[in-house]
């Protein structure tokens, strides 16, 4: 038979797959639209740069429109762009290329052209007959935007992660726009059942896990940039990532989880402090806060290390600070152990979760750009981009700065007609200011709460931390990172201080007017039979009690006897001192008659 319990879970999955499955259609539509086949926004940079990426790595994307595979033919030189470049045509021409395709770019040496596909390997080989092979190189695929030097540019002043993604579309389905945004539609989708997840997890409340899974649904910040091939789509999907394992108790996976978060852009490690306050938490458990503090004194000191060690590789700074650093280090972590030996197993901890695992969750997606530039160049690109995020990089019609995206001041235009916009969500993102005075409430009843809320308000103190530095150029789409801790902080809050009973009953009466007009009768009964159990038992009418005189109760013995003095019962009589007792005139009378009889005996 078919339980109550069983009969919400169909519906909460129902619901939330018609949610989901209506945002990734409009946004899967929206990708795949003919106007929209070509670079939308900040494609131009992105795109590029995993193309060539992907070509100094040795592999190849392809680009097949029509039968005619795309092809960038990129000289050496201006000078040899002039000298070449009708060679091309000629072979164009000769292998019945669509020259109707053909892109002269005027900002660097190159042209594109299409040729057959079955075709190809001849074209190529009459270009190597005919070109000095120090002279031009290929790179088959999409055309390039005509932007000054893109056919060296590898983005290095952002992490790698997000165009990791780019380039594995582009090798295994083609190198077109709408194959380089399948990933972030992809991530999209799992942004979306990792917020559902992760407010279920806090509440085990079905309804407060589909509020926040709508505020992801439609926010407008996930939406624009999930429908481009853009860095935050992926940062918002790991950062949503890293709140789930966090939520979950994975300290670990946590760990992990933001430096993945990192590794597409750095704004994805802006919730780090709230790992390490949960970390510090744990401890606090079973370590004395003393232990505490050195321990969090050889997590810095290592960092600092690592950091000075990077410097030197990108030789920014002498050896001198990375061996100070290495020695205080060590002789932190030698004392440590000396001294308190049976807390080497939580030290091991705090640091694996702390330092090492996001450590790794950030290297790893950079494996391809090391290989390709060498580990000190990637080291000086990567120190050296963080003056550039520091640095104000000029006017821009589209500048937004951090609280503007609390009420939407000024959208960042990803394309116009059909229009694209990185519109924020000012009822999600103004929420979040008044829910500061409703979280202590909230967090009493339910402790994982501030997970959310603290990584929102710690990315925002970020941003905030970025344009106090100098770094004044912001944008209305780096608010994707806030979008799922707050949606999820949005669902837990409104759970607990709005009465859900009005809901749950408004339900209820849907589902009895849905069973009467389509006569189902299951619906009904289900209706009728649980408002009869919740509907208050009838008390019994009783009589009105009477009041009743006060019950004398007596022992069993019965009364107490009278006994006279001569049986034995002794006279009360009174203690010396205190003042004297006010004697009645027959008191008086007698004690006078003994007082003379004592005289007159004496006389």
């Amino acid at each position: 038979m078919v339980t109550t319990k069983q009969v919400k879970l169909v519906l909460f999955i129902l619901v939330a797959v018609g949610m989901m499955g209506a945002s990734l259609w409009y946004a899967f539509d929206t990708a795949s639209r003919a106007d929209l086949k070509d670079y939308v926004g900040d494609e131009v940079w992105y795109v590029p740069a995993s193309r060539n990426m992907l070509h100094r790595l040795g592999l190849e994307a392809h680009y097949v429109h029509n039968g005619y595979e795309g092809v960038n033919v990129i000289f050496s030189n201006d000078e040899a762009k002039k000298k070449y470049v009708r060679v091309v045509t000629r072979a164009v021409a000769i292998y019945r290329g669509n020259t109707s395709a053909t892109v002269r770019y005027q900002e660097f040496p190159g042209i594109y052209v299409e040729i057959p596909s079955e075709r190809l390997g001849e074209f190529l080989d009459y270009l190597k007959g005919n070109i000095p092979e120090d002279a031009y190189y290929i790179v088959t695929g999409f055309r390039y935007p005509d932007k000054d030097n893109i056919q060296n540019y590898l983005n290095l002043e952002h992490p790698l992660l997000g165009k990791d993604f780019i380039m594995l579309s582009m090798l295994l389905l083609g190198d077109e726009p709408l194959y380089w945004r399948v990933p972030g539609l992809v991530l999209y989708g799992l942004l979306q059942i990792l917020v559902l997840l992760t407010a279920y997890r806090i509440t085990k409340s079905y309804l407060a896990s589909l509020v926040a899974l709508f505020f992801v649904a439609v926010d407008p910040t996930l939406q624009a940039t999930a429908v481009t091939a853009m860095l935050d789509i992926y940062v918002g999907a790991f950062v949503a990532l890293f709140t789930f394992l966090l939520v979950y108790g994975w300290r670990n996976w946590a760990g992990f989880g933001v430096g993945l978060a990192s590794a597409t852009k750095l704004s994805g490690a802006f919730g780090y402090p709230v790992l390490f306050l949960r970390l510090l938490a744990d401890l606090k458990k079973k370590v004395e806060w003393k232990n505490i503090a050195r321990m969090v004194v050889i997590l810095v000191l290592l960092g600092l290390t690592i950091a000075a060690y990077a410097e030197y590789l990108a030789d920014y700074w002498g050896a001198k600070y990375f061996q100070i650093l290495s020695v205080l280090t060590v002789l932190a972590v030698a004392e440590f152990v000396y001294s308190s030996r049976e807390q080497a197993n939580a030290l091991m901890t705090f640091l694996t979760a702390g330092l090492f695992l996001p450590l790794v969750g950030f290297l790893l997606p950079e494996l391809p750009a090391i290989k390709v530039v060498g580990l000190s160049e990637w080291l000086r690109n990567f120190l050296g981009s963080f003056k550039w995020h520091l640095s104000y990089k000029g006017p821009n019609p589209w500048t937004s700065p951090f609280w503007e995206w609390f009420y939407n001041g000024n959208p960042f235009h990803f394309h116009f007609n059909p229009d694209i916009v990185a519109d924020t969500n000012p009822t999600l993102l103004l929420f979040m200011v008044v829910a500061i005075f409703a979280i202590p409430y909230v967090w009493k009843k339910r402790k994982l709460a501030i997970v959310p809320f603290g990584i929102f308000w710690s990315t925002v103190g970020f941003f905030a931390l970025q344009y106090a530095l100098g770094g004044k150029t912001q944008f209305s789409f780096y608010a994707t990172a806030l979008v799922p801790e707050a949606a999820v902080a949005m669902g837990v809050v409104v759970y607990e201080i709005v009465k859900w009973e009005a809901f749950t009953d408004s339900l209820l009466d849907y589902l009895y007017w849905l069973g009467k007009v389509l006569r189902i009768r299951r619906f009904v009964e289900y209706v009728e039979e649980k408002r009869k159990r919740e509907e208050p038992e009838p008390q019994p009418v009783g009589i009105p009690a009477i009041p009743l005189p006060p019950t004398v109760y007596v022992e069993q013995r019965g009364l107490p006897k009278k006994v006279s003095l001569s049986k034995g019962r002794r006279e009360r009589r009174p203690r010396p001192g205190g003042l004297p007792k006010k004697r009645s005139p027959e008191e008086a009378e007698g004690e006078e008659e003994p007082q003379s009889r004592k005289e007159s005996s004496v006389s």
